[in-house]
C-alpha cells in the first residue's frame, strides 16, 4: 500500500472529519479511504437510497394516468 499526506486542510473539514469519524468509532484515516472509495464507486457494495421511500405507493390512478401520458414520448424508438 502506498501512502501520502494530505496538506493544508481547513480547520473546519478537519473538524467535520474527526467528528463522523468518532461518530462512527473509525479513524480519520479509516473514513477518508470510505470516502474517497465512495466518491470513485469502488466500494464494492451496493449503495441503497432511501430517501424517497416516503413517495412508494403515493400515486392515485390520476396520477399514474397522467405519468404514462407525459411519457409515452420516450417509449418511441
Amino acid at each position: 500500500m502506498s501512502n501520502f499526506i494530505l496538506r493544508n486542510i481547513p480547520t473546519d473539514l478537519l473538524v467535520q472529519l474527526k467528528r463522523e469519524a468518532k461518530r462512527l468509532n473509525i479513524s480519520v484515516n479509516a473514513l477518508i479511504l470510505q470516502m474517497i472509495k465512495r466518491g470513485f464507486g469502488v466500494t464494492g457494495k451496493k449503495i441503497v437510497y432511501h430517501d424517497l421511500d416516503h413517495l412508494a405507493g403515493s400515486w392515485s390512478s390520476t396520477d399514474e394516468k397522467n405519468f404514462e401520458e407525459n411519457t409515452q414520448y420516450f417509449q418511441r424508438k
